[in-house]
């Protein structure tokens, strides 16, 4: 008989859902910054709000977030039983 244990510390659902959860924020910083821009063309084209769209030194504070929080989830998911 052969025992299956797991390589890494984190597995099961608990990892299912850190590895989506790494997986959608690693396409939001993909396409980050597609999307910032062309929220600022559109408000030029059809105007804006307080709010809308957001600020580049803004947008650079979240997607810096974003990038730190991408870092976090890859080093907690790389850690293995010893």
């Amino acid at each position: 008989m052969m025992i299956n244990n797991p390589t890494f510390k984190i597995h099961g659902e608990e990892r299912r859902k850190l590895k989506k959860e790494l997986s959608q924020l690693k396409s939001f910083a993909r396409y980050f910054w597609h999307f910032h821009q062309e929220d600022k063309d559109l408000s030029s084209f059809y105007g804006c709000s307080k709010n809308y769209p957001m600020s580049d030194e803004n947008a650079a504070k979240k997607f810096e977030e974003t990038n730190l929080k991408i870092k976090e989830l890859e080093n907690i998911l790389s850690i293995v039983w010893n």
